[in-house]
């Protein structure tokens, strides 16, 4: 499984990693240790249970939701045959395997020895508490036993690793609800049945212990496939949603663009007319672009339009929208804003603007002309209000003043 970190500084979280992980691996090295004396004691069998153990982690490992990873193998399989001491061995076999597949995270081998083999060892415990003895024909109780067992080693395993992916990362989405529903699945999917399978089949016979090794590889590439899928289907999601985000985005100034602009002022329009609440527009026109670009190049101009978009990002309240719908237009939606606070809000751009030197550009100012016009005072639709705005705007390009608001329907 996997781990993780958290506290105030990388330091100190990377401390607290790894006393954590060294706990564990003492801990596991303890059961290790306990369970030396019984190893001689251990029937050929068992070597099905290492090689399954190897192959586990050298085909099937897979990345979890929340940033853990699962090795399949059959570890609880021997314990419920033989008693704890056979579960310590298999996790210190295929700890040199671990640390090839976590090549740049040998602290996370370490939390996997040490996990695997202290809840091996207390899971092992527990069945011989309620079971002290497996059979090829199994009762109830037998089954009961598997299962809280089974699932005690899981719930442990789970959260040691959970804990320790927290640790090394201060990720929170392994322990997100769904994360963990997920993973939880998955582990206990990967370990538990297929492993009492394979307890029953050593116990009938050879012909059934080779059709439970094919039932177990079957099985291991099936969950295998659902965990490349998930992550597949996590990428193709993550695309869309970024391939969405470009297209409704003005690429220079990171605003939401025309389109986007025209997508959303009908929705605004539809939910102000129910609510009875004002909706102001400002049609912002940023006149001094065109000599800034002329005087000291395109870059400056672009470079200007960038630092307009962070004073409308600094000034307006998060509920605010602001849009690049031309070269050098923007619009900006107030929404519950009536004519006056709107007004307002255009004078402040419009002063923070100008006191805005441009970058490249020492000697330009960001001068900028504003109209306003407010739904429903001065139109009731999309066309009218935007139309309305452009024609307050245009009236005070012709005075020579900054803010100009739209004439009453």
């Amino acid at each position: 499984m996997a781990t993780t970190a958290v506290p105030r500084s990388a330091a100190a979280r990377m401390g607290a990693y790894r006393v954590y992980t060294l706990a564990w691996a003492c801990a596991g090295a303890a059961c290790l240790v306990a369970s030396v004396p019984s190893l001689p004691k251990l029937p050929p069998d068992y070597l099905l249970f290492v090689a399954l153990s190897v192959a586990g982690h050298l085909l099937f490992v897979l990345d979890l939701p929340g940033g853990l990873r699962l090795s399949l193998q059959v570890a609880l399989a021997p314990v419920w045959l033989y008693g704890w001491q056979a579960g310590p061995p298999l996790f210190f076999l295929t700890l040199p395997l671990v640390l090839r597949n976590s090549a740049s995270e040998p602290l996370r081998a370490l939390l996997y020895f040490g996990n695997g083999s202290v809840w091996a060892t207390l899971g092992g415990l527990l069945f011989t508490v309620l079971r002290p003895a497996t059979s090829p024909q199994p009762s109830w109780s037998e089954v009961a036993a598997v299962l809280l067992s089974g699932t005690a080693f899981v719930v442990g395993n789970f959260l040691t690793a959970a804990v320790g992916r927290y640790l090394a990362t201060g990720d929170r989405a392994v322990f997100a609800r769904a994360n963990a529903a997920e993973a939880f699945v998955l582990v206990f999917a990967g370990y538990v049945p297929l492993a009492y399978l394979l307890t029953l089949a050593v116990q009938t016979g050879p012909a059934a212990a080779f059709l439970a090794v094919g039932v177990w590889l079957l099985t291991a590439v099936a969950l295998r496939g659902v965990a490349h899928t998930r992550r597949a289907n996590e990428k193709l999601q993550a695309a869309l949603r970024e391939l969405e985000q470009l297209s409704v985005t003005d690429p220079l100034t990171g605003l939401w663009n025309r389109r986007h602009f025209m997508q959303v002022l009908p929705k605004e329009l539809e939910r102000h007319a129910r609510s009875g609440r004002p909706l102001s527009l400002l049609v912002v026109d940023l006149r001094s672009l065109k000599q800034v670009n002329d005087t000291y190049g395109h870059q400056a101009g672009d470079r200007a339009l960038q630092q307009a978009a962070q004073v409308f990002r600094d000034r307006l309240r998060s509920s605010d929208l602001a849009f690049r719908i031309g070269g050098d237009e923007f619009a900006l939606l107030l929404p519950d804003t009536d004519t006056s606070g709107a007004v307002t809000v255009a004078e402040a751009v419009v002063g923070r603007l100008g006191a805005t030197p441009v970058e490249s550009a020492p000697a330009a100012r960001l001068d900028a002309t504003v109209g306003v016009a407010t739904f429903p005072r001065h139109a009731r639709d999309l066309d009218g209000l935007v139309a309305a705005a452009d024609r307050a705007l245009y009236r005070a390009r012709d005075r020579g003043s900054r803010v100009a608001v739209a004439d009453a329907d």
